[in-house]
């Protein structure tokens, strides 16, 4: 996992990540750490999803999990805007896309994607 710590600064780049499905676990760089407002040392070793989830402004988290369920499920590549909040509680509004994986029995076992935020997009 040491190539996904590609950028330097991430109040100005979008965020990386990459799920695996089989233990539950997201990995992030930290541009996406700093977008989310988690720490970026434990977002490279890998954190629950929950955790992510929990940086999701509260209206939007309900949609965001039915928009990913329905990708996972059906292959198609997920795209969502929706807001997260910062470590400041900052709402920053972001563009994600996303899409899973599946190994050679059709099983989903990865799901990786980038988050742009789009204050920076079109300030």
């Amino acid at each position: 996992m040491q190539d996904i710590d590609v950028y330097q600064e991430p109040d100005e780049e979008a965020g990386i990540y990459t799920w695996c499905l089989e233990d539950d676990t997201l990995y992030a760089d930290t541009a996406l750490a700093t977008l989310f407002g988690l720490d970026p040392a434990a977002t490279l070793k890998g954190l629950p999803v929950t955790d992510y989830m929990a940086r999701v402004h509260p209206e939007d988290q309900g949609p965001v999990a039915t928009l990913i369920r329905q990708a996972i499920e059906d292959g198609h590549p997920y795209r969502a805007e929706y807001r997260v909040l910062d470590a400041t509680g900052a709402v920053r509004p972001v563009m994600a896309f996303g899409r899973c994986f599946r190994d050679r029995t059709g099983h989903p076992v990865h799901y990786a994607g980038i988050v742009h935020p789009l204050d920076r997009l079109v300030s």
